[in-house]
């Protein structure tokens, strides 16, 4: 027993930083808008479809989604320009944390123009481009 002591006192701080990781999926990020004049960016509330951007570095998957949003959610409003929301590639809406995200698993469907434009590099990071599931904020067509 005594061998197993140290060991445990090993793991235990190890397990504590562990739960305390939490994951950025959720929270804010800023979404770069490439606008070419005055007219300004969509909002949660006025966007049309999902916005998709990778190589954000404000999330630790890079991902940045910008999604219509009912004015009820918590992702309606764009504090300090902050219109988008961390997201990551998932499998279930266990994986995005729905309890406290409110933000489910679903398939976006990713622009052809966008698509065909990736090089051969960029389509190394993003395997599933032309559909992929990723967490975002539940569309009212969700069964």
């Amino acid at each position: 027993m005594r061998a197993f002591a140290p060991k445990l006192a090993l793991l235990l701080p190890l397990l504590a930083l562990v739960a305390c990781d939490k994951p950025d999926v959720g929270q804010r990020c800023v979404f770069s808008w490439n606008s070419a004049g005055p007219v300004d960016p969509p909002t949660p509330l006025t966007v049309a479809a999902d916005y998709f951007e990778t190589g954000n570095v404000a999330c630790e998957n890079l991902v940045c989604i910008v999604s219509k949003t009912p004015a009820t959610s918590k992702y309606a409003s764009c504090p300090n320009d902050a219109c988008g929301y961390c997201s990551k590639p998932c499998v279930s809406d266990d994986d995005c944390y729905k309890s406290s995200t409110g933000l489910v698993c679903r398939q976006i469907i990713l622009d052809p123009v966008f698509i065909a434009s990736l090089t051969e590099e960029a389509k190394k990071y993003l395997p599933a481009t032309d559909s992929s599931w990723y967490c975002v904020v539940p569309n009212d067509s969700r069964p």
